[in-house]
């Protein structure tokens, strides 16, 4: 097939109507929310009708399905302009590897095939991670990097963006956007990160500095948007993330000092953490998100992970615009409205609202 997007030549072409996969998730809803605010006609596809009301309530269009129902993909896509594709579960312990397979892999295989017999499709924009370069370093990597995917999750997208490359390869209109560490209101799988560090329970691992690159949910939003207009984007790939990278220490400072407390002195050895890690592992999947500490966890806070994120204020003219002090206000002053924290930042862990933890790093 052969596609012709409209506004060719033109910087953007204004987004009409949208469809949003995976659109009651925290980047999804933000994301939709966005849209409807700018007067796009947007459809949103949930596998829950009760959990998308709040966003039916707004305005949307919902289509009650799976990613992985043919009939309800063909439905949700038919007709819409530009597809954000961004549904799909993050790494989570007790999640079988098959269901990462099925939602990221073959879920966005079966979404690049209904938007080439769909009418009115402009673009695909579809939401990768910059996950599947896995462990980076010191030092700033591109776009171009290979990949290598450190668990289930980040392999899962790996196979997903290396299919939407291949249909780019012949024609297909699509942009691949990949967040860095998203953060913000509405996120809760960061929560268990917080909610350490404001208890004062938080060391750094080993004395090495680790780099971290967050992005905060509005920041990440308007570049998706982008995403979703400019015309030089087609068939390119984005790392999204804030304009600088930050080490754990002052990720950790910041979120602290948001609550008027200080990080505890000292640091954990790696080799204690290693051993309680390792004995995490040995636990059932549906007790280890009870631990402090599991291997993935310890990936996370002890290996760097940044990315150079030039490209994107080239071709986008994306640079993210909120410092990591206002976001980390922001997004500890909503967890204690909705009672995830507790009223005092040293009160007892049992005093906020439990939640399922997914593992820290893992964004989209």
């Amino acid at each position: 097939m052969t596609w012709h997007p409209a506004g060719t030549g033109a910087p953007a072409t204004p987004c009409v109507a949208a469809l949003v996969t995976g659109g009651t998730g925290f980047l999804g809803a933000s994301l939709t929310r966005r849209l409807l605010f700018d007067g796009v006609r947007v459809r949103v596809l949930a596998r829950s009708l009760a959990k998308a009301k709040p966003l039916a309530d707004l305005g949307a269009e919902i289509t009650v399905g799976d990613i992985t129902d043919e009939a309800a993909v063909q439905t949700a896509v038919d007709g819409m302009q530009v597809v954000f594709h961004l549904a799909g579960p993050l790494l989570l312990p007790g999640i079988p590897a098959v269901e990462y397979r099925q939602t990221h892999v073959l879920g966005t295989e079966l979404v690049l095939d209904c938007c080439e017999k769909a009418s009115g499709f402009e673009r695909l924009v579809y939401c990768s991670t910059t996950g599947v370069l896995g462990v980076t370093g010191d030092k700033p990597v591109g776009e171009e990097a290979l990949f290598r995917p450190a668990n289930v999750y980040e392999l899962a997208k790996a196979r997903a963006e290396a299919e939407v490359r291949r249909r780019c390869r012949d024609g297909f209109p699509a942009v691949i956007a990949r967040p860095g560490l998203v953060y913000g209101p509405g996120d809760i799988h960061l929560l268990p990160f917080f909610q350490v560090i404001l208890r004062r329970r938080f060391r750094p691992i080993g004395r090495r500095k680790v780099w971290l690159h967050p992005v905060y949910i509005d920041d990440i939003t308007e570049a998706l948007v982008q995403c979703g207009q400019r015309r030089a984007a087609l068939s390119e790939c984005f790392h999204l993330a804030g304009k600088e990278p930050v080490t754990i220490s002052d990720l950790a400072d910041a979120i602290a000092r948001a609550e008027g407390t200080r990080l505890p002195p000292g640091y954990i050895p790696v080799c204690a953490a290693r051993t309680v890690a390792g004995l995490a592992g040995r636990l059932p999947a549906g007790l280890k998100h009870r631990v402090p500490l599991t291997r993935s966890r310890l990936d996370f806070l002890t290996h760097s992970r940044v990315y150079d994120v030039s490209k994107a204020l080239r071709m986008l003219g994306f640079a993210a615009a909120t410092d990591l002090s206002t976001g980390v206000a922001r997004t500890v002053a909503w967890y204690r409205q909705r009672g995830y924290l507790p009223p005092e930042a040293t009160s007892r862990a049992s005093t906020g609202k439990e939640v399922r933890q997914c593992e820290f790093g893992i964004t989209s």
